[in-house]
């Protein structure tokens, strides 16, 4: 009897080695090829808390490191210039200090501005409104090349005259380096026809360099702005020259 089980044992042994080898596969030869397509496609309530689990953290990671689409931008600066005015046979000459402030908003690629600049020492004041389109570049405190178009409205302190200018401009920034770079900024202000300076245009020129700690940027600029005017045949012209200095706050 002992033998005879012996002998059993021994059988099913041989046919499990020959069915391994057989196929080929470590496979016990109880586990078919269906049966193993079959478990490999089973769903079970583990996997889809884990997988759940998953997608959480994987939907956390993305907005902690995906920029916002919006940018603001506060600026506050102080400038002085020269002023030479010239006019029939007069030349006159005096030196300006004043200061300016700054806010812009973007969503992505698209933003506006409002600038406002006080010159009591000139005799005016300006309020500056402009539409943004940056055409190339990341973010505004980045390399980029953005066009824009706006109005400035030129006010006297004592009411004498208000020039309301429509431009056209554009602005290039590169970075130099990591946190060091420079600027450039060119309008071309289109004709307006007033009483007190006739038909009048200007342009502006700004360019300088900046140096960023984190969010905050100390920039330096020199500028120039040429205004011509025409009034009943006599030729005027105003030159300012000048630098200004400031700061920049960058938030989303």
């Amino acid at each position: 009897m002992r033998q005879l089980v012996l002998t059993i044992i021994l059988s099913l042994l041989s046919f499990n080695i020959w069915a391994q080898s057989s196929s080929g596969s470590s496979r016990p030869w109880l586990l078919s090829s269906s049966a193993s397509a079959r478990e490999s496609k089973r769903f079970t309530l583990q996997e889809w808390l884990e997988n759940k689990d998953r997608r959480a953290l994987m939907d956390m990671w993305l907005s902690l490191n995906t920029p916002s689409p919006y940018e603001f931008i506060l600026s506050g600066s102080m400038f002085h210039y020269s002023l030479e005015s010239k006019s029939l046979n007069s030349i006159n000459t005096k030196t300006v200090d004043g200061y300016s402030a700054e806010l812009s908003a973007y969503a992505r690629f698209v933003g506006v501005s409002a600038e406002y600049s006080n010159n009591p020492q000139d005799g005016f004041n300006d309020m500056t409104g402009i539409f943004n389109l940056r055409i190339f570049g990341h973010t505004v405190q980045g390399s980029h090349l953005t066009l824009h178009y706006g109005l400035r409205t030129r006010t006297a302190t004592d009411a004498s005259y208000r020039l309301n200018q429509q431009f056209a401009a554009v602005t290039l920034q590169i970075y130099l380096m990591k946190y060091f770079g420079i600027q450039g900024n060119y309008r071309q202000f289109f004709p307006y026809s007033e009483g007190h300076f006739g038909d009048t245009q200007s342009t502006e020129i700004n360019a300088g360099a900046f140096i960023d700690f984190g969010s905050l940027r100390l920039f330096g600029d020199w500028y120039q702005e040429k205004q011509n005017s025409k009034l009943n045949g006599s030729e005027s012209t105003y030159d300012r020259t000048g630098t200004k200095i400031g700061i920049k706050l960058y938030f989303d």
